[in-house]
């Protein structure tokens, strides 16, 4: 009698272990390993389609190294010590896998101490997406449950709406999902759960845990979570690197860049990638010069590697403004899209520091080009792209500070009849035109200078500080004049976008409707 109970539970123990992810490999007859492996390898799998069969090409990392599977979809590696998870870069002709709740799962957590573990993974097949769309939603920066309402009911129920009419559509955020609030990490995953569109996961500074000892410690919220904070997928004839470029030191202590681990893990991983197709390297903090509070660690490094392929895109945002950076490096332009925020400035109002409206960015590819992208104001029409002002208008009291563009001293409009716009998404391809009564009236020039109507509602209304975070200047300001006084005249504000997307506006704003939020 003994014996027979003996037998039962070793029965169920053997059972239980087979099902455990990061158990030893089944028995040979359910899924046997066709490959030899190496006596090196410590982390193996089979990856199979539903079909059972095997997929050949696919690159496998435990977040240091990386291996193609075989012919026999196998994948061999040495895993690192410190290696929480292994984990595929999606190839293009693979769907892009999600769980119940519709979020990406691509990974495994790695927590078996066993010498060698098996991890298998099951993809299924498709036609090749050559026309997809991404959106990217820069710092939602949710530090309570009202913002997270704000969140909900702003930002994701505009994507919901809007992504109706986009082609295959797939959407990541840029950093800062919560706001030093390690609280809210579930809710705001169950936030971005069963939409439209999965939503890949991007590090920032603040989803850095705040206590922890260093910034490996740092990371493990986030990690359990959303997994693996590098990683990468296939699209078309492009491929999507999402890095987390924040290295932590102490509590809001912290410098941009890659470590020497990143650097080689992203080496490898590109290296499996055509030189033909496009990379867009998505992260946190933005690149720009490589000053004090850009992206440093690897910064000539990465630009150089990403000026190897066909075309390249670095997509950041950490600034809750909004701004285009044009790298030229090796006779190769590379275009970093700085996003506005999601949250504007910290959901104090419905506009960023710089009077970019709260917001996400739409991208549309096609192969290994972008052809086409915009940015998208939360709340308003896709063809919102200009706010413009008379530039002899006083917003508010002068109690602190003077409100009016043609008095500032980098703009310095003398006359009547000038007119300013922001063009938050302007690049150096895009015409700005002024037209009076129908005529063109010319080009307008560029300036850099701060939007007046939305710092008097920072500093006067809210009473932030001048010189903060609130109180930006930015280059996407265009001045021009017309006959007259501007006040009653008929003018109209004419954008042409790189793609040939024209952008108008006739408005002059002077109130602040809807900018204290919905």
């Amino acid at each position: 009698m003994k014996r027979v109970v003996f037998l039962v539970i070793g029965f169920f123990f053997l059972v239980a272990c087979s099902k455990h992810k990061d158990a030893v490999a089944p028995p040979p007859e359910e899924n046997p390993i066709k490959t030899k492996l190496d006596d090196k390898t410590t982390l193996y799998g089979l990856v199979s389609d539903e079909n059972n069969q095997p997929v050949e090409g696919v690159v496998v990392s435990d977040g240091f190294t990386a291996a193609k599977t075989d012919d026999n979809g196998i994948y061999q590696l040495v895993r690192n010590k410190k290696a929480k998870f292994v984990f595929y870069s999606t190839p293009s002709d693979c769907k892009v896998m999600v769980d119940a709740n519709n979020c990406p799962k691509f990974y495994e957590k790695l927590t078996s101490k066993d010498r060698l573990i098996r991890q298998d993974f099951s993809l299924v097949k498709q036609a090749v997406e050559n026309e997809f769309t991404l959106f990217a939603v820069a710092d939602p920066q949710c530090r309570n449950v009202n913002e997270l309402a704000r969140y909900k009911n702003e930002t994701l129920k505009d994507i919901e709406e809007v992504v109706k009419k986009y082609k295959n559509a797939y959407a990541f955020t840029l950093g800062d999902i919560v706001f030093d609030t390690p609280e809210l990490w579930g809710d705001m995953k169950s936030a971005m759960s069963n939409k439209s569109l999965p939503f890949f996961q991007t590090i920032g500074n603040h989803d850095h845990l705040q206590t922890a000892p260093n910034d490996e410690k740092s990371v493990e919220n986030y990690q359990d979570t959303f997994g693996p904070t590098d990683y990468s997928f296939n699209r078309g004839k492009t491929h999507v690197v999402v890095m987390d470029n924040v290295i932590y030191t102490a509590k809001q202590v912290y410098t941009g860049g890659i470590t020497d681990e990143q650097w080689e893990w992203l080496k490898e991983d590109l290296a499996q990638v055509p030189k033909d197709n496009m990379v867009i390297y998505a992260a946190h903090i933005p690149f720009r010069s490589g000053g004090q509070y850009d992206h440093i660690g690897y910064h000539d490094e990465i630009l150089n590697l990403l000026s190897t392929f066909s075309q390249a895109h670095i997509m950041t945002g950490h600034t809750h403004y909004q701004a285009n950076y044009l790298h030229q490096v090796n006779g190769k332009l590379i275009y970093e899209h700085i996003h506005g925020a999601a949250c504007g400035a910290w959901w104090n109002s419905t506009i960023c520091s710089d009077g970019t409206p709260n917001g996400y960015a739409i991208y549309q590819v096609n192969g290994n080009n972008i052809v086409n992208w915009k940015y998208k104001a939360t709340g308003y029409d896709e063809n919102y792209q200009i706010r413009a002002y008379d530039a002899s208008q006083m917003y508010g009291p002068a109690n602190k500070y003077t409100y009016i563009f043609g008095a500032t001293v980098n703009l310095n409009l003398a006359g009547n009849g000038w007119v300013v716009a922001n063009v938050w998404n302007a690049d150096p391809d895009w015409k700005i035109e002024l037209f009076q009564n129908g005529t063109k009236v010319g080009d307008m020039q560029k300036r850099t200078t701060r939007d007046f109507w939305a710092t008097y509602y920072h500093l006067e209304e809210l009473g932030k500080a001048k010189g903060s975070d609130f109180d930006k200047s930015l280059d996407h300001f265009y001045i021009g004049q017309i006959q007259g006084p501007v006040t009653g005249a008929d003018i109209e504000v004419r954008a042409t976008d790189r793609f040939g997307n024209v952008y108008k506006t006739n408005e002059l704003k002077v109130d602040y409707s809807k900018i204290g939020g919905y």
